[in-house]
């Protein structure tokens, strides 16, 4: 009997090391080390540059946090699948990775105010004549499996549509180079991307079928890091440092960002 609650006590204490733990800001600050979150493999938001170091619009404004904390910045590398997996199971502080709000994820994180946003848009060849979700009948759709666009590309299209879920960008963006699919939903910077690889102006945005928001997300009960980082947001969105490098590595304007 007493060896049976000795294993019961060890399977619930390796158990409970897995379990989300809130983030405390003073715990970080002791620390003196931010972990966050980012996919490097989605420029410009994320990337690995020459020098094989992390950068990007995220990274960068990661770097503004942790200078902020006066606090070394770790970027913990992770993909579209894992990025929500390495915050709950404590392997990064916060998740800043193009995560967008929505209420399905909220039931699992705490959501920053946005610090970003994006239009979903359809992306086909040029050459293929799409003008509104009433052409998308009888045609293969790319989208991200469980992402942001794919509840709104399903409320959107026709019945006979034929929806392929794949599991990032990159693997939306290759179906769609080798013929595997007619289109894609995807964020507005992709055609720009695609014709700069292929180096030619061969795709192009045919309609928008939504928006959405980026967030910074934190672990449930981390109230007082979610104070501080709603506060980094309002600070550098105030003095215009959000908006120059959302200009630098975007070469785009911020566009309005709602609060909460």
């Amino acid at each position: 009997m007493f060896i049976k609650k000795l294993a019961l006590a060890a399977f619930t204490a390796i158990g409970l090391l897995g379990t989300a733990q809130a983030q405390s800001i003073d715990d970080i600050i002791a620390r003196k080390k931010l972990l966050v979150a980012i996919d490097t493999t989605y420029a410009p938001y994320g990337t690995i540059d020459a020098n094989m170091k992390p950068d990007g619009f995220e990274v960068a404004l990661a770097g503004l946090m942790a200078k902020a904390l006066n606090v070394q910045l770790e970027v913990v590398p992770v993909n579209t699948a894992n990025r929500l997996p390495f915050l709950l199971t404590n392997k990064a502080d916060i998740t800043l990775s193009t995560l967008t709000v929505t209420a399905q994820r909220a039931s699992q994180v705490m959501f920053t105010i946005p610090y970003a946003g994006l239009k979903f848009e359809l992306i086909a060849s040029k050459t293929r004549k799409i003008s509104g979700p009433e052409d998308l009948k009888g045609l293969k759709v790319g989208v991200i499996r469980g992402g942001a666009a794919d509840p709104q590309l399903t409320a959107v299209a026709p019945k006979d549509t034929q929806i392929v879920r794949l599991d990032d960008v990159a693997g939306c963006v290759q179906a769609l180079l080798s013929g595997q699919v007619d289109a894609i939903a995807e964020g507005w910077l992709i055609p720009g991307q695609m014709n700069k690889a292929k180096g030619e102006d061969a795709f192009e945005s045919k309609f928008t079928f939504s928006e959405a928001h980026y967030a910074i997300a934190v672990r449930k009960g981390s109230f007082d890091l979610l104070q501080w980082l709603n506060t980094f947001i309002y600070t550098v969105k105030q003095n215009g440092q959000l908006a120059g490098l959302h200009q630098q590595y975007l070469n785009l304007p911020l566009p309005s960002l709602p609060t909460y």
